[in-house]
């Protein structure tokens, strides 16, 4: 059995968190979709379940099983940062 190895990324939450604990989040960088339903501690998925959707959250992730698309969060790495699609708006 090989070891789990934990990958940094950068991921969208795309559904927060529901009643299973799992949440649904899209790697920036390549627009993967991924389910998060795993969590290396309680506070830590404690921190996860309050953000909404469009929120960007640097992570740690490693597959859970080999054959589904199941992540466990290792480590979440600063303060999650909302994002937002809109221009800047300058003032006249």
């Amino acid at each position: 059995m090989s070891a789990k190895t934990a990958v940094s990324t950068r991921v969208i939450v795309r559904k927060p968190m529901n009643d299973h604990d799992t949440m649904t989040v899209e790697v920036e960088d390549t627009n993967e979709t991924r389910h998060l339903a795993e969590y290396a501690a309680p506070e830590l998925r404690q921190t996860l379940a309050a953000l909404p959707s469009g929120t960007t959250i640097p992570v740690s992730l490693s597959r859970v099983g080999v054959r589904s698309n199941v992540w466990r969060v290792e480590k979440l790495h600063h303060e999650p940062m909302a994002t937002t699609k809109h221009a800047a708006q300058t003032s006249d």
